[in-house]
């Protein structure tokens, strides 16, 4: 049984999830301006 596959495995999986919170993160901010922007135009 060879771990080096599922080290590998995992780093990949790692990097895709750091990218896709990253990525989430940037439209949980576009959702705020938005919100903030719908806000400021009730006011």
């Amino acid at each position: 049984m060879s771990t080096k596959s599922t080290l590998k495995e995992e780093h990949k999986f790692d990097e895709r999830s750091e990218e896709e919170l990253f990525e989430e993160e940037i439209r949980n901010q576009q959702t705020l301006d938005s919100l903030v922007a719908s806000d400021k135009n009730w006011s």
